[in-house]
């Protein structure tokens, strides 16, 4: 199925709304947050009150806004996440991300559905049924290869969204169990415990240790930099940033990375258009290695296998700055200290004291601290950094050295001044004393000066040099003059302070034109399809289906489920706990990174059955060899 010309969107995160005008002034289509409940970052509600000012800032550059609701709702909440839907919907919020089916037969507002990456969309046959039930857009698995996502985008008329950049859940996202099992808090209720960034045992049937305190599960940073083109060209719509607990310098870099490198993809190519207005005025170099970041990864993105996981830590490393060449003090007890000799890897990186320095000491482990004091030493650095006690802890030459955080360049950004500009025109007519702005995209707004406070020029050049200088003052509004026009025959000469007002007058009513005449596409009522809900076996549903309520129940039943499990936060504790429940359903292997892959070595050294542990919990893993991923169950 072609698409025909398609807007292509940047689509980046908000904690709160200081992130969300931040994202949209460094050049972000849409934003997208939680609200007062039913987010799936618990950590980052918003009040209504708040939601709405985003909205308005957005509209005001014809971005978007999208509301995540994409937790399981329990039956007693309903009627409170259909009151929160409904007040999005009057607020002109543009959409809604969905994951509970429940939603829907409840009866939502007439706001554009975005199904989340909680649904686990990973075929065709499931991206085909949410289009039939009302979805406008499907966010994809982030553990699909460029193939598999053309498959899918050109199965459907719906738009498709996919990540880009951010942090990566090792399971299938909607298919995580781990946090809720192990300490009863639900990532699909928004209160994920990141079990995965956990330390680790690896051990065989037998009990023997195979692999000590390792972060088995632990996923590298996503980073499809290297194939933003490739995603468009797979008939991606939408380019989606992650990362709602993230502060603003945080998103303010990254969008304006992506923000430069979509700008280049669309002027080669004339099929697709921006969806926002206006331009980010940016000071500053974004880097994609100096926001915080655990090491990159492309993920699955090439269809082929690679070391997706670190092993050795869950934290930031940050970009490679230098190797040791010494360590040339050293001084053992409660305030040991070291000096390191260190080459730099390139002749123009500079430092600063609070830098944030790591590397992996001789046990493996990362160690680091904050740079206290530093000298250049000819091609070198020399390096104090306190507290490393241990012995084994310490660098030895040849280690290499990360930078976590990096204090100039993030205090850069948290100073600049980055604005978004919208092109404007002005003409002034002396004679009638009227002043027109016009944002070229059908918006006009006009001022007249009281003629009262004007007098006829002595020097004519000079006062529409004035005129002319105080309407290209547009500072730090949302609009920059291209041009001001002044016509008419009378000389007039204005006061400031009268053509300063005048000004003031034209940028709130346009602010206010723009807002009020931009309007949510909506979404008309889906009508009636005898689909069959396809991840199901002979009609049965099991709680892998998160099904929490009875709406979601008669909407399965509906599309041909004839027997529904509960979800698993619902099921009882005891079947909870039974043997062979999946909890994770991952494309990262763990046989495969250790070189153990029973379809690559015929005779691994880890034979049989494998399990991980931590503290008192223990899990089984399961390899599927035929499709290639890995789960991860009770025992």
């Amino acid at each position: 199925m072609e698409k025909k010309t398609r807007k292509l969107e940047l689509l980046a995160p908000a904690a709160d709304a200081r992130v969300a005008m931040a994202a949209i002034d460094a050049g972000a289509d849409a934003v997208y947050m939680g609200g007062p409940a039913f987010g799936a970052r618990a950590r980052a509600g918003n009040s209504l009150q708040d939601l709405e000012r985003v909205v308005r800032y957005a509209h005001r550059y014809a971005a978007r806004c999208f509301l995540t609701l994409n937790t399981l709702i329990y039956e007693q909440q309903m009627p409170q996440a259909l009151r929160l839907a409904r007040q999005a919907y009057e607020m002109g919020m543009d959409a809604l991300l969905v994951q509970d089916m429940g939603l829907i037969e409840a009866g939502l507002p007439p706001i554009e559905l975005h199904a989340s990456t909680q649904c686990h969309i990973t075929t065709p046959e499931k991206a085909r049924f949410l289009e039939s039930v009302g979805f406008k857009r499907l966010v994809l698995g982030r553990e699909l290869s460029i193939a598999e996502i053309r498959r899918i985008a050109g199965s459907v008329q719906a738009e498709i969204e996919t990540f880009v950049h951010g942090a990566l859940c090792v399971s299938y996202s909607g298919q995580c169990y781990m946090s809720c099992h192990m300490g009863g808090r639900s990532g699909n209720r928004g209160e994920c415990a990141q079990s995965c960034r956990l330390a680790y045992d690896l051990q065989d049937a037998a009990g023997k240790v195979l692999q000590k305190e390792r972060y088995l599960l632990s996923m590298k940073d996503f980073n499809a930099d290297a194939f933003l083109e490739e995603l468009v060209g797979a008939g991606v719509d939408c380019l989606k940033i992650e990362g709602r607990l993230k502060d603003a310098t945080y998103v303010r870099n990254i969008t304006a990375w992506y923000r430069r490198r979509i700008d280049k993809i669309m002027e080669g190519n004339p099929d697709l258009v921006r969806p926002s207005q206006g331009k980010t005025v940016l000071p500053l170099r974004p880097d994609l290695q100096k926001s915080y970041h655990r090491e990159y990864t492309t993920f699955n993105l090439s269809g082929k296998r690679g070391h997706w996981a670190v092993f050795e830590t869950p934290k930031a490393t940050g970009e490679r700055v230098g190797t040791v060449k010494a360590v040339e003090k050293y001084v053992p007890g409660r305030y040991s200290g070291m000096i390191l000799r260190v080459s730099p890897d390139s002749e123009g990186m500079t430092f600063a004291n609070g830098d944030g320095l790591c590397y992996y000491g001789e046990n493996g482990k990362l160690c680091g601290r904050s740079l206290e004091n530093f000298v250049k030493a000819g091609k070198d650095f020399l390096f104090t950094m306190r507290g490393v006690d241990e012995r084994p802890a310490l660098p030895v030459p040849g280690t290499v050295l990360y930078r976590n955080r990096d204090t100039v360049f993030e205090n850069a950004w948290k100073q600049a001044r980055i604005g978004r500009k919208v092109p404007v025109s002005i003409k002034i007519d002396t004679d009638t004393l009227s002043v027109v702005m016009d944002d070229g995209s059908g918006h006009e707004v006009r001022s007249v000066i009281d003629r009262e406070k004007v007098q006829a020029a002595k020097v004519a050049p000079k006062a529409e040099q004035a005129m002319t200088g105080a309407f290209l003052k547009l500072g730090d509004t949302a609009y920059e003059a291209e041009k001001v026009e002044i016509s008419g025959k009378a000389r007039l000469f204005v006061p400031v302070s009268v053509l300063n007002e005048c000004r003031r007058n034209l940028v709130a009513a346009l602010d206010k034109a723009r807002e009020e005449a931009y309007a949510p596409v909506g979404s008309e009522p889906c009508p009636a399809q005898e689909t069959t809900y396809p991840d199901m076996s002979e009609g049965v549903l099991s709680y892998l289906a998160n099904v929490a309520n009875p709406w979601a129940e008669k909407f399965y039943r509906k599309h041909g489920a004839k027997a529904v499990q509960a979800a698993f936060e619902l099921l009882p504790e005891k079947e909870r706990q039974k043997p062979g429940m999946t909890l994770m359903v991952c494309k990262h292997c763990i046989r495969r990174q250790l070189g153990q892959c029973l379809k690559e070595n015929p005779e691994p050294a880890y034979a049989g059955d494998l399990y991980l542990c931590h503290g008192r919990h223990k899990f089984a893993l399961r390899f599927d060899c035929l499709r290639c991923r890995m789960e991860v169950r009770t025992c």
